[in-house]
């Protein structure tokens, strides 16, 4: 190879080797590593919490009646459709009314011709006593007999009209009788509620051996709710109950909030009426018997509780007492239970993720599904929405809310440290250990 073209290749290698040598090299210096994720936080708040007592039970009616025969005959008509709701009083039923109306006729005329002898005798009466006071008035002077026979006349007449008195408050006993079977004829609910079945379709006889069950109606509000309580619960209320000054009556009234299988939280507060007057040795609880209200909710007006439905009970448990409180979303759940990613600034100036193991207390909010109306609730508070940087000459982006509804807010017992602040939102790009930049929002409780 001649020396000229040697030399060109030595020195095409040397090029090729300091390409080489550049490749992955920046010019401004060594590539910087990527900034550490933003997330959401909120510091701990403090808020008064009430703890509960939880129970399942179930729900009943507070009146059931039996709707019966009680007279004998057809039945002429049925006025209702099973399972609607039906007023006190209204008509349910018409048994035929013939035989009854014609006892009621009866009686009448009883008590009319028992009126027309009393006036009979009493017409005769007065012509007795003229009689005997003419016989001892005469001046020629009636014989003993004729006066004895006077006085025997007036005394008949007067008995005869006892009888037609009598007769009278006879017929006056039959007719309520005859009347009040007459009224069963015309069979009305005795409550407000909603109606079974009907058990017997027109054209049948009833009444005929004993008072044939016809359908039942069982009252909608209020309703009762029962439920047992353990020992421990028990012994543990009846203490506050004592310590208590204003707790004078044996039943003190308690408060107690419901939810059923459908529905989120407890929105049907009630009372607790009753508790039974001793414990059951076998379960070793107490039945407890509350009442709560149940009315139609508009716009459709169907009531939110049924007669026997399952139903979730909570009792307070003592007093408010002030705890922290965070949106339930921040929790996690792993082996050792329920924990949160926090940040601390005051220990931990690179924000790097500490995860707490935390003791959950009582569900503080939640918020209420599907109710436009529902009142103020809690919110994250985003004290500085920046808009997002956009493209290069696009427009600026609109700003991000400044408040965000939050869905549901617990009570913490233990886990955190003073200078806490809760990892909300961007969970899964967090790691313990590792750093975060925090966008740190406020938690607000809803207003007073």
């Amino acid at each position: 190879m001649p020396t000229i073209s040697r030399l060109r290749w030595f020195s095409f290698l040397g090029m090729c080797a300091v390409a080489i040598s550049g490749c992955g090299k920046n010019a401004a210096g060594p590539p910087t590593a990527p900034p550490p994720p933003k997330v959401t936080v909120v510091k701990p708040v403090t808020f008064p919490v009430q703890k509960y007592f939880e129970y399942n039970g179930y729900l009943e009616a507070v009146a059931t009646n039996e709707i019966r025969a009680r007279v004998k005959g057809f039945l002429n008509e049925v006025h209702f459709k099973d399972g609607v709701e039906v007023e006190e009083k209204t008509l349910l039923y018409t048994i035929d009314p013939r035989q009854y109306q014609a006892n009621v006729a009866k009686s009448e005329a009883d008590i009319a011709k028992a009126v027309a002898d009393m006036a009979s005798a009493t017409a005769q009466i007065t012509l007795a006593q003229a009689n005997l006071d003419r016989f001892k008035a005469s001046s020629s002077g009636a014989s003993k007999s004729e006066i004895d026979q006077a006085q025997a006349t007036l005394d008949s007449n007067k008995a005869t009209f006892k009888v037609a008195e009598a007769n009278k408050a006879a017929a006056e006993a039959a007719l309520q009788g005859a009347e009040l079977e007459l009224s069963f004829t015309d069979i009305r609910s005795p409550i407000a509620g909603r109606i079974g079945r009907t058990l017997v379709t027109k054209g049948n006889l009833v009444g005929q051996v004993d008072a044939t069950l016809l359908t039942t109606v069982v009252s909608l509000d209020p309703l009762y709710v029962f439920f047992d309580a353990p020992e421990k619960d028990f012994i543990e209320r009846r203490r506050e109950e004592q310590a208590n000054p204003t707790a004078t009556t044996s039943t003190p009234v308690v408060p107690i909030q419901i939810g059923i299988s459908t529905e989120s939280g407890y929105p049907h507060a009630g009372e607790i009426n009753f508790r039974e007057n001793k414990a059951d040795q076998a379960t070793g609880t107490v039945r407890i018997r509350g009442v709560v209200k149940n009315p139609p909710v508009p716009p459709g007006n169907v009531r939110g509780l049924y007669p026997g439905l399952y139903a979730y009970i909570r009792v307070p448990n003592g007093s408010e007492q002030q705890q922290l409180t965070i949106p339930e979303e921040a929790l996690m759940t792993g082996q050792e239970g329920r924990f949160v990613y926090v940040i601390n600034p005051e220990i931990d100036p690179k924000n790097n993720v500490i995860k707490r193991t935390v003791t959950v207390g009582a569900n503080v909010w939640r918020r209420p599904e599907g109710k436009a109306d529902a009142p103020p609730g809690w919110v994250l508070n985003n004290p500085n929405p920046v808009p997002p940087p956009g493209p290069p000459g696009a427009p600026p982006a609109p700003a991000p809310p400044a408040n965000l509804p939050a869905r549901s807010i617990v009570a913490i017992e233990s886990g955190f440290e003073p200078g806490d602040q809760v990892i909300v939102n961007g969970l899964q790009k967090a790691r313990p250990g590792s750093p975060v930049t925090p966008d740190l929002w406020n938690l607000v409780p809803p207003p007073k």
